[in-house]
């Protein structure tokens, strides 16, 4: 089951729900809560590509993401850039209410694709991480406290 605004306010209220920091004037509309971008972002090393070829699970390079900050000036995002960010809201869940993900529309006309989209387990939580595609031709700014992402609440009977 979906859950609307009443819902998601009261199990807010009561503290099942947690989003921090939120403001349910600027983040709640309707059945949705917006989620912005914390200042952190990984990415693969530029100068990755003549050590190694391909990225392999099993392969010790896997891991060697590079920790970034947005700046003021935000983050331009190249063509067929891939980038993980982290929320700015930390969010927790109770053990019967799942999260469904999606991008914010703007966002995905502009190309910016949100890889991870679809279901948060029950019980989450933690920053959420999103991983994003620059599939468009042309670089794309973005900037840190900006809505980047939808999240829509699903309860289920334990």
């Amino acid at each position: 089951m979906l859950l609307k605004e009443p819902q998601i306010i009261q199990l807010i209220k009561i503290g099942s729900i947690s989003i921090d920091p939120f403001d349910v004037e600027l983040q709640l509309h309707g059945s949705y809560i917006d989620l912005r971008l914390s200042d952190r972002f990984y990415r693969f090393p530029e100068d990755l590509q003549p050590e190694i070829q391909i990225l392999d699970p099993e392969n010790p390079y896997f891991n060697i993401l590079e920790r970034d900050y947005i700046s003021e000036k935000g983050i331009v995002l190249e063509p067929g850039g891939f980038y993980i960010f982290e929320t700015l809201e930390y969010v927790s869940i109770p053990e019967n209410i799942s999260i469904y993900l999606q991008p914010k529309l703007r966002l995905s006309r502009l190309g910016i694709n949100l890889i991870n989209t679809g279901w948060v387990e029950h019980g989450f939580e933690g920053n959420l991480t999103l991983c994003v595609h620059n599939v468009n031709s042309y670089p794309v700014r973005i900037f840190k406290n900006m809505p980047l992402v939808h999240i829509f609440f699903s309860k289920s009977e334990l």
